[in-house]
């Protein structure tokens, strides 16, 4: 199996979760939607770190490359943490800058604690909410980055970050169109084109 499909494969899967989570505009689907911006952007951090080990898997027959890949992205599980670490040795130099910038008023280092405890927390009831860390000042409130703009805008910096290191080395405009054609009966498509895609991206 070659690199360069595990790479669209993953990306495309990860742009269809994040498509879907945009689409769920429903506040009584709110956990739904942000766990699927979750996966999203798992999906297209492990594109790029999938590609990059292609010696593990590329001279195997199909299905044996198949298990292969799929013992590798469960053994990144849902650390974001080691996953960015691991990109930012690849060379996607954005990592460390979206760590630092702000996105509605969190940094981007707060929101990757945010993710990982969101994986959990948009599906289960917990102890102890992420909101917890992140108490607003001589009040009993919190914030809640899970609810936050801020999120999703960090959540498409990193997306963006790695399909462009991805696409110095594959040629993504087939898995392009096929994401537009698949999903051209959507009116939030043409919205989350505008508001997904940097133009260093676009296609």
């Amino acid at each position: 199996m070659q690199r360069e499909r595990v790479a669209k494969i993953w990306i495309f899967r990860g742009l269809s979760d994040l498509l879907f989570a945009f689409h769920s505009d429903d506040v009584a689907f709110e956990n739904n939607a942000r766990f699927s911006e979750i996966m999203g952007l798992e999906k297209i951090l492990k594109s790029a770190l999938l590609h990059s080990r292609h010696a593990e898997y590329e001279h195997l027959p199909n299905g044996a490359a198949k298990k292969v890949i799929n013992q590798l992205a469960a053994k990144y599980g849902h650390e974001f943490d080691d996953m960015l670490n691991s990109l930012n040795v690849l060379g996607v130099s954005d990592i460390e800058k979206i760590k630092r910038a702000e996105f509605d008023g969190y940094r981007g280092i707060a929101l990757i604690k945010a993710l990982k405890k969101g994986y959990m927390e948009t599906r289960y009831p917990v102890p102890e909410p992420v909101s917890n860390a992140f108490p607003i000042e001589n009040t009993g409130f919190t914030h809640d980055p899970l609810c936050s703009s801020g999120m999703t805008k960090f959540v498409y910096a990193l997306s963006n970050a790695c399909i462009f290191h991805v696409s110095r080395a594959v040629e993504l405009a087939d898995m392009h169109s096929q994401f537009q054609a698949q999903f051209a009966h959507l009116e939030a498509l043409s919205r989350f084109n505008n508001l997904f895609w940097e133009s260093r991206c676009r296609l």
